[in-house]
């Protein structure tokens, strides 16, 4: 079938109809991606700059921690050449939040399941036992910040092979400054 020039022409006419009249759709849509992208552009913008503060705040935060931590060891430094087990909790609202550890205490119950004492320091029992013993030490902090004085408990902990242990640990109270400090010792074993 052979297309005369006259039916070519109207063809072509009404393509070009076609187009024209879908050309505000091709355009509107065109210029509503621009509008979009230019859009997320500055949203991308502003989240990256907001990350870059955020980062510095951090940065800023864990200067300060560190600063903190060096500050702890500095205030119990009598304790940091001492042979046995030591730490120390200070109490806030109804936390018991631990403040330091020696080096003793890192050396027999961090070192073995991979920690330092830094990143124990700030935590609370919860955070590092099961619910059922947490609220044991936490009950026996709690009586130790009321009561006062010393008291020697037996106490036991899993060591890095999920072996329970018996320690016996001696817990004092000093109230400094408004706060209450428990501290606590591990005493050597009796042979």
């Amino acid at each position: 079938m052979q297309l005369n020039s006259q039916e070519i022409k109207t063809s072509f006419f009404k393509i070009v109809a076609f187009f024209k009249k879908w050309r505000l759709l091709t355009y509107g849509g065109l210029a509503l991606l621009t509008y979009s992208n230019a859009n997320l552009r500055s949203s991308h913008i502003t989240m990256r700059n907001d990350y870059n503060d955020l980062k510095t705040e951090f940065a800023v935060l864990q200067e300060t921690n560190q600063e903190l931590l060096r500050d702890m060891v500095l205030y119990n430094r009598s304790y940091e050449e001492f042979p046995l087990p030591i730490w120390q909790k200070v109490k806030r609202d109804m936390d018991f939040i631990a403040q330091y550890f020696n080096p003793a205490y890192e050396v027999e119950f961090f070192t073995p399941l991979g920690f330092t004492r830094f990143e124990k320091m700030g935590e609370t029992d919860f955070d590092n036992f099961d619910y059922k013993t947490a609220l044991i030490y936490y009950n026996r902090d709690l009586q130790m910040a009321i009561d006062g004085g010393s008291k020697l408990f037996s106490e036991t902990y899993l060591d890095s092979q999920n072996v329970r242990k018996k320690v016996n640990v001696l817990k004092w109270r000093v109230i400094e400054r408004k706060d209450t400090l428990i501290y606590g010792m591990v005493l050597p074993k009796k042979n």
